[in-house]
C-alpha cells in the first residue's frame, strides 16, 4: 500500500474518532454526573471514586483508539521490506 494512501486513511480515522469523542463525551459526562448526584449518603465516597475512575477509563479508551493506529502507522512506514532480487 502507498504511504500517502495509508496516511490519508489514518487522518480520516483520527478525525472520526475525535468527532465521536466530542459528540459522546458531553452526554456521557452528564450520565455519570447524574449517577453521582443520587442521594445515597452511605456510599457517597465510593460513588465519587467510581465516577472518577469511569471518566478516566472513558478518556483512556479514546486515547487508545487514536494512539494505537498512529503507532502502527509509524511502525509500518519505517519497516523494511525483504529483498526480492533474484540472482541468476
Amino acid at each position: 500500500m502507498n504511504i500517502v494512501h495509508g496516511g490519508v486513511i489514518l487522518i480520516v480515522y483520527v478525525f472520526v474518532v475525535i468527532v465521536c469523542y466530542s459528540v459522546i463525551s458531553g452526554a456521557y459526562d452528564d450520565i455519570i454526573t447524574g449517577v453521582e448526584n443520587v442521594n445515597s449518603t452511605a456510599s457517597d465516597v465510593k460513588v465519587e471514586y467510581a465516577g472518577t475512575m469511569i471518566r478516566t477509563v472513558f478518556d483512556l479508551m479514546f486515547a487508545g483508539l487514536v494512539l494505537v493506529p498512529v503507532i502502527w502507522f509509524v511502525y509500518w512506514v519505517f519497516s523494511r521490506e525483504p529483498d526480492w532480487r533474484y540472482r541468476g
